[in-house]
């Protein structure tokens, strides 16, 4: 298979955005092009490892494996936020070392609420 304008289009819209991003949100920003073509396009681009996927609270969220992300999910408003910083790899080490694990990538996503969320709250 190859890659399409409709998977061209789609792949450039995760790639370009700081957050994972979920099938409708995709279609939201593109909108020419049918939601059933965004699902298939995010499955292709899965498939062939273009692109990363996580699920969470029923929703699948795809993300480019070319960027070291970790991300903060805001409990109350739903937002994805991303933390560019990574400090895991005491962890790793510890993790490796006590466990015998061999290490490939990992994937940190943290809950709480956002500032806004916080501010209404307090």
């Amino acid at each position: 298979m190859r890659m399409t304008r409709n998977r061209e289009q789609v792949y450039k819209e995760i790639i370009n955005s700081p957050v994972p991003l979920t099938a409708y949100e995709v279609s939201k920003r593109l909108k020419d092009m049918s939601l059933t073509t965004v699902y298939r396009a995010l499955e292709y681009l899965y498939q062939t490892g273009y692109l990363k996927r996580f699920s969470l609270d029923n929703y699948t969220y795809y993300y480019s494996p070319s960027v070291h992300r970790h991300f903060f999910r805001c409990v109350e408003c739903g937002r994805l936020f991303p933390i560019d910083e990574c400090h895991m790899h005491d962890y790793e080490k510890y993790l490796s070392e006590h466990f015998k694990f061999k290490i490939q990538e990992h994937f940190v996503l943290f809950s709480g609420l956002c500032e806004d969320c916080h501010k209404k709250k307090s």
